[in-house]
């Protein structure tokens, strides 16, 4: 049994343009897998890049500050 028939699985239909499908397809024959699963894939490593960016992101949240975080708690409370 595999791994897919074990999960409970709904089903989303999506519109795609001639392009996708025929480079879908090449890609279907080339690693000899089925459409549903290359998509599949492929959503899941988007899900997996976008949630990866939040959490980068957040951490980055100084981006290229030369100041760290204590600096800066200081100088706010110097304008008190």
């Amino acid at each position: 049994m595999t791994l897919l028939a074990k999960l409970e699985m709904g089903r989303i239909p999506i519109d795609l343009s001639d392009n996708v499908i025929q480079r879908l397809d090449n890609l279907k024959q080339l690693r000899n897998q089925p459409r549903a699963e290359l998509l599949r894939e492929a959503i899941e490593q988007y899900l997996d890049q976008q949630s990866s960016s939040v959490i980068r992101d957040a951490l980055g949240l100084w981006g290229n500050e030369q100041e760290g975080g204590l600096e800066y708690e200081r100088k706010l409370r110097d304008e008190w």
